[in-house]
């Protein structure tokens, strides 16, 4: 598993673990059943406190990319393509839910790739 932080960014320390860890998740590089880092050793790997770390595994634990086994630690919990189709279908619906919101301030589908355009890169950056 290889996660690197940015200090100075303004994205969470702990977020900064999930988006990676889920990342990694998703393209396969952590395939299913994988045990992760003790999230202890992870916190001694990066420097961070085990409360961030617990707070990252936590998040995904609760979106359902790992699991738990009491005394033996977390792993990679079911298939990612499985995965990635619920978030798929999350977003769709989400952007459902922009679409109307869009249409009834009154934008135009250009105004709206703009806006997701800006809000990706300030994510992303």
């Amino acid at each position: 598993m290889n996660i690197r932080i940015q200090l100075q960014s303004d994205i969470p320390t702990y977020e900064q673990i999930k988006m990676q860890i889920k990342a990694q998740i998703l393209s396969g590089e952590l395939s299913p059943d994988q045990p992760l880092t003790s999230m202890r050793q992870l916190a001694r790997d990066l420097r961070v406190s085990v409360i961030t770390t617990t707070r990252a595994y936590g998040d995904l634990e609760a979106e359902g990319l790992i699991y738990t086994v009491q005394g033996r630690g977390c792993f990679v919990k079911g298939n990612p393509e499985m995965i990635r189709s619920q978030y798929l279908a999350a977003i769709d619906k989400a952007l459902l839910e922009i679409i109307e919101k869009g249409q009834a301030a009154g934008l135009g589908l250009a105004e709206l790739q703009h806006r997701l355009e800006e809000r990706y890169h300030e994510q992303c950056h």
